[in-house]
């Protein structure tokens, strides 16, 4: 594995960022000093395992609805229609997922230990910090692999315009809304959904923030706070 050594980020920098849990218990900085350094053919080899794997994913879980397992997971009775109608609605297809690996480097295979579907960890570490970590260190920022940022701005559209074209998103979001909610206390939670409440709005959607004990549901109004 190569690392390379990086003047790290100050505390101020980062706070400034909205990154505001940069410290662990111990006192020690939770943002290292350093970067992995991997090839171009090693970044696409991860990328094209990340897609295969999901594509595996998404194979499995049609599996599963067109033979009935859902009991053999543990899903209870009475949410199997409701996740069948989710599934056929791809609107309710999340917006991203974490696969955790293992291997990759020095010629090793790349192991799955993990996916996280919609699980926002390391979401801002991921589109923000690594980008402001080569940049405030003099290094090309196209260096940098991921787009995350872009991606879930994208994402955000598709939601809407699902095979439809990107280019006509405008045409479709008009009235679109969408509430961003955490729960209080919580920094790392509250700053990494504002950031996907961002991404929406570089997307067009017209957003509202809120906490949860904020948040009411009420069938004749509908959500409220």
């Amino acid at each position: 594995m190569q690392l390379k050594k990086i003047t790290p980020l100050s505390n101020e920098y980062l706070e400034k960022l909205g990154f505001y849990w940069h410290t662990d218990a111990d006192e020690t900085p939770y943002v290292s000093d350093e970067i992995v350094r991997v090839s171009a053919a090693e970044a696409d080899a991860y990328y094209e395992a990340a897609n295969e794997l999901y594509e595996m994913f998404v194979a499995a879980a049609q599996h599963v609805i067109d033979n009935n397992l859902f009991h053999e997971l543990g899903i209870p009775f009475n949410l199997v229609d409701l996740i069948k109608q989710s599934w056929e609605n791809e609107v309710h297809w999340h917006l991203y997922g974490r696969f955790d690996f293992a291997g990759g480097l020095d010629g090793k295979p790349i192991k799955l230990i993990e996916f996280n579907a919609d699980t926002p960890t390391a979401v801002f570490e991921t589109a923000i910090i690594q980008w402001a970590m080569l940049k405030e260190n003099g290094m090309d920022e196209a260096s940098q692999f991921n787009d995350l940022y872009d991606a879930l701005r994208d994402n955000f559209k598709r939601l809407v315009v699902l095979d439809g074209e990107l280019e006509d998103f405008s045409k479709f979001y008009e009235g679109w809304k969408i509430l961003f909610s955490s729960v209080a206390g919580n920094v790392e939670d509250e700053k990494t959904t504002k950031l996907l409440q961002q991404t929406a709005e570089d997307a067009g959607f017209k957003t509202r923030f809120a906490y949860v004990d904020e948040v009411e549901f009420n069938d004749e109004e509908g959500v409220f706070f």
